[in-house]
């Protein structure tokens, strides 16, 4: 019994001698990157290296997290669309997003366009992930809240996260043949503007 405490110290030990032999400068241990499968709060690094935003409490319909891309994948001085341009079919809740940039994709595609906000999104490979979207009026709301305002959609100060500018991003929910929703990041209020303006892009991804 002796003898098998002294070889379980001996191996503790020399565990111990190969964990610090890592942590001097320029040899830091990194942690592995969290999986899907892990729980996030709000403003936590996401599993594609963005952002998470938004929590429905539990997985639905295949995802519980809405995660934004980091900032040095943000497009600026975007359009929605061209000059009468109506699709319809666009809502406008948490949760319809993805749909929503999958019909305007489908349709700008047919009609020849090319460069507009909700293909930009769609066509993003970025952190080993390629299901990016442009999101809706009332997810883009939530990203303004939980990663820019400071006051999350809990009440809890925190400091903002992930770059946003001041100025007004695209959503992908359509007002019109002429409009589109945006999210102004400096104040936080929502409007309709043409959709051939540019505007900043930022992607989002659910899981």
């Amino acid at each position: 019994m002796k003898r098998s405490k002294i070889i379980l110290g001996i191996l503790i030990l020399s565990v111990m001698a190969l964990v610090l032999s890592g942590c001097g400068e320029g040899n830091l241990v990194t942690l592995p990157p969290l999986e899907e499968n892990d729980t996030y709060a709000l403003g936590d690094i996401g599993p594609a290296g963005g952002y998470i935003f938004y929590d429905k409490g539990s997985s639905s319909d295949g995802w519980r997290y809405l995660e934004a891309a980091p900032v040095s994948t943000e497009w600026t001085g975007k359009q929605w669309g061209s000059y009468w341009t109506w699709i319809g079919g666009t809502g406008t809740g948490i949760g319809s997003g993805q749909n929503n940039t999958t019909i305007i994709v489908i349709w700008m595609n047919s009609h020849s366009k090319t460069g507009k906000a909700a293909q930009l999104c769609y066509a993003l490979n970025y952190g080993g992930y390629s299901d990016w979207f442009l999101p809706s009026r009332d997810e883009l709301n939530k990203m303004w809240v939980n990663l820019k305002s400071g006051i999350d959609e809990n009440g809890a100060y925190y400091v903002p996260v992930g770059g946003f500018a001041d100025g007004g991003y695209w959503s992908s929910s359509e007002g019109d043949a002429d409009f589109a929703w945006l999210q102004n990041f400096g104040i936080g209020f929502q409007y309709g503007d043409y959709k051939y303006y540019a505007y900043r892009i930022r992607a989002v991804r659910a899981f």
